[in-house]
């Protein structure tokens, strides 16, 4: 079943109350083998065009899911304890091997299954309801400790296989500041990062950054090459560091 963003939309119209004991006792999370993190940057305020690229890019991984693969979603902002969590659940489905006798000692029923995926997509949109409003300009973005909270320690414990990040990446923090941060050679700022330990865990993961590519000037325009070029590298060997590949799927004016 593909969830593009005019899935998610229908999923929106249709939402209706979650049922009561939703799963029931079987837990989804068994069936599963990777889980996937999207954080979204709300320090800075999202236009139609954002909003847009967001959804898709979240059905993009809830179309990856299997059943009993989780997905976590989570926002970053001002601080790292100002992030939220939206989203922490796994796809509902009986695992692909499960037999008869299974199914008669009450491991899963695929007809449950299906509508609690049903009320899985319901609840999903409904959490990003808040995040598809207009965000308030922050002074700060604490992109990093961010980022090394939610890898560091990923609910369930099992490590993340993919990654999504909406947001310019224009780091603002107390152990990155902007004006430090866009001048610094990558390998200074990495330097700060490990040394206060917050190198991101994820081993073989695939992380894809949205919405890179704006400046914090008035109107957006472009970084200038030279502040691109330090911050893409740095975020690259950032995500290196800690075993993942990091891909920038472009501008979101693009």
């Amino acid at each position: 079943m593909k969830y593009g963003i005019l899935g998610l939309g229908l999923a929106l119209l249709a939402a209706c109350s979650p049922q009561e004991g939703a799963g029931g006792p079987y837990d989804y999370c068994q069936a599963g083998k990777t889980s996937s993190l999207f954080l979204i940057d709300r320090t800075t305020p999202a236009d139609s065009m954002d909003k847009s690229v967001m959804l898709e890019s979240l059905g993009t991984v809830v179309d990856s899911l299997g059943h009993g693969d989780r997905i976590v979603v989570a926002t970053i902002g001002p601080h790292y304890t100002n992030t939220e969590r939206l989203v922490n659940a796994c796809k509902p489905g009986c695992p692909d091997n499960q037999g008869a006798v299974d199914y008669m000692l009450g491991q899963c029923s695929t007809m449950q299954a299906k509508a609690d995926e049903r009320v899985f997509m319901a609840e999903l949109v409904k959490a990003l309801e808040p995040v598809t409003t207009d965000a308030e300009e922050a002074a700060t973005s604490d992109i990093v400790r961010t980022i090394a909270q939610w890898t560091q320690s990923p609910p369930g414990g099992r490590q993340y296989s993919t990654v999504y990040i909406f947001s310019d990446m224009l780091e603002n923090s107390q152990v990155l500041p902007w004006r430090e941060f866009k001048a610094n050679e990558p390998e200074t700022s990495l330097e700060e990062v490990e040394k206060y330990r917050l190198t991101p865990d994820l081993p073989g993961a695939d992380v894809r950054i949205v919405g890179f590519g704006r400046s914090h000037n008035p109107g957006r325009p472009p970084l200038d090459p030279d502040i691109d070029f330090r911050v893409r590298t740095f975020w690259k060997e950032y995500f290196a560091e800690g075993g993942a590949q990091a891909t920038f799927e472009g501008s979101i004016q693009n």
